[in-house]
């Protein structure tokens, strides 16, 4: 009887302890005494109330703990099929591929063939005296002095051309030197983001590996990690799922297929594709010195290395400090036309979190925080969900942004359009002069006719030239109001050349009238 009970006690054990063990290697929770699944229904919820609110047509999200992926899940829909997207589905990383990045230059530092306190004249043949001043520290920490608003006209230059990419990352890093290491001199620089600095190290790995980036990164990466759903190239991802990249029109997600949605010049500073579950196994290594289960890619001081910034607020190797509710957390948010994508990892708990979405504007961006994007909103607050901390303020939804956009995109069309009607009457209408009976041609006249041309002047400068790149990328990420303001400059010079018109005709009829009489 006592061997039946034992028996039966120890089926009771096991049947209570290995859902809890499945739990744990599947999905487990933060902390022990929370039902394994409770904090992850939270999760689902909270992300579905925020799909609604962001309008994401599709997210991936991967959380993992110490050496373990604790959740794996996607959401929503990778294209207009409504195919879903998985834990596999590929998206772009944007600028969090510059860790990639950091980790090559660092494997080739260790192995003895880079000196990151070298200039990188030893590395990049160039006639500019600049690269004896610059070292490879300098471009890993972003301390090189180069800015990023100068980046964007090699951005807007750049064509989509897959079968070169090796030729387009040479070309723009000696785009990159010819620009900005004619000016570069034998001082301290601080802290001053920019895709540059990543593109450089990118052709140094390339030159000094004997390898094309794209090769080095797949190869000593990619496969050690077993990420088999990451790639160096667009045509690669597509042809295995990628989802497809959305932008914004008047609110409206529309998927995007232009030139910009890969720019293989820039690859090693943003244009690399993965997926949640292999971006968790490359969390996991970030948090455990370098390895992921038998196979290791950097040493554990290089790890720290690149996860430590030289000073405290500025930028390490491919990541940045930040806090979420007092948690020190380190991460990087990453940005490519269609795509965003926001990482965070919590050193105190080995804690680590990636949230994709397939959809960006620069409506997602916050207005007085630029780098912070709705993924990063997202991620903070599973953060904070897995911590039973409250999540964080949520802000204005994409819905409510647009609404005060096109809210004042309405009233602004609204009172142009009337004020050109009211113009076209005067002007096309019967001429009755004023009470004086002569035509005063004054400074407010001509200055009102300039100001209804300046835009349309303005615009086409912009346009045809390279002054503003800035206008550029607004024209890629931001379309619909970009098209909206040169709808509106049309508008203004029909309005100038009806005043003209008028003037011209008032001149003419005061003319005539004194004639007769």
């Amino acid at each position: 009887m006592k061997m039946k009970m034992r028996i039966i006690a120890i089926i009771l054990c096991g049947l209570v302890i290995f859902p809890l063990f499945s739990s744990a290697r599947s999905g487990g929770s933060m902390q022990a005494e929370r039902p394994g699944t409770s904090v992850f229904s939270e999760v689902d919820a909270y992300i579905a109330r925020e799909m609604k609110r962001q309008r994401l047509p599709g997210l991936a999200l991967g959380i993992v703990q110490g050496d373990r992926i604790l959740y794996l899940k996607g959401y929503g829909q990778a294209d207009s099929s409504g195919r879903p997207v998985t834990p596999e589905t590929p998206f772009g990383l944007g600028s969090i591929g510059k860790s990639i990045t950091a980790i090559a230059v660092l494997q080739l530092a260790e192995s003895g063939k880079i000196d990151l306190d070298a200039p990188i004249q030893r590395y990049i043949p160039t006639k500019y005296d600049g690269a004896e001043f610059i070292t490879v520290r300098q471009l890993l920490n972003q301390t090189s002095g180069f800015s990023q608003i100068s980046t964007f006209s090699n951005t807007v230059s750049s064509i989509n051309d897959q079968d070169q990419v090796r030729d387009a990352l040479e070309k723009n890093a000696m785009s990159y030197a010819e620009k900005f290491l004619k000016q570069a001199n034998q001082t301290e620089h601080p802290y001053s983001y920019s895709n540059a600095n990543y593109v450089l190290l990118g052709y140094i790995v390339q030159r000094v590996s004997g390898q094309s980036y794209g090769d080095y990164v797949k190869e000593h990466i990619f496969s050690p990690l077993s990420m088999h759903d990451s790639y160096v190239t667009l045509d690669g991802a597509a042809a295995h799922g990628l989802a497809t990249p959305y932008r914004r029109i008047f609110g409206y997600n529309v998927a995007y297929d232009g030139p910009y949605v890969y720019i293989p010049g820039d690859a090693p500073a943003g244009y690399l594709y993965t997926s949640a579950k292999d971006m968790s196994h490359y969390l996991i290594a970030q948090m455990n010195g370098g390895r992921f289960e038998d196979d290791s890619v950097l040493s554990s001081e290089s790890i720290r290395l690149m996860q430590t910034e030289p000073v405290p607020g500025t930028y390490a190797m491919g990541w940045s400090t930040d806090y979420i509710n007092g948690l020190r957390v380190i991460g990087s948010p990453g940005g490519s036309i269609g795509f965003q994508a926001q990482t965070f990892m919590v050193p105190e708990q080995q804690l680590g979190v990636i949230v994709f979405a397939n959809v960006l504007d620069a409506m997602d961006a916050a207005w007085l925080n630029t780098h912070v994007i709705t993924t990063t909103h997202i991620a903070s607050d599973v953060i904070n969900l897995l911590n039973e901390q409250p999540i964080g303020e949520s802000g204005l939804s994409i819905s409510q942004k647009y609404l005060l956009v096109n809210g004042l995109i309405f009233i602004l069309s609204a009172w142009l359009l009337y004020t050109t009607a009211r113009t076209a009457k005067r002007c096309l209408g019967p001429w009755s002069p004023d009470n004086s009976g002569h035509t005063e041609i004054s400074i407010k006249v001509i200055s009102r006719i300039v100001l209804d041309f300046a835009g349309l002047f303005i615009v086409l400068m912009l346009s045809m030239t390279q002054v503003v790149p800035v206008w550029h990328i607004a024209t890629i990420y931001q379309p619909d109001v970009i098209l909206w303001l040169k709808m509106m400059t049309v508008l203004m010079a029909l309005k100038g050349s009806m005043e003209i018109i008028r003037l011209v005709r008032s001149i003419w009829q005061e003319k005539t009238s004194k004639t007769k009489y």
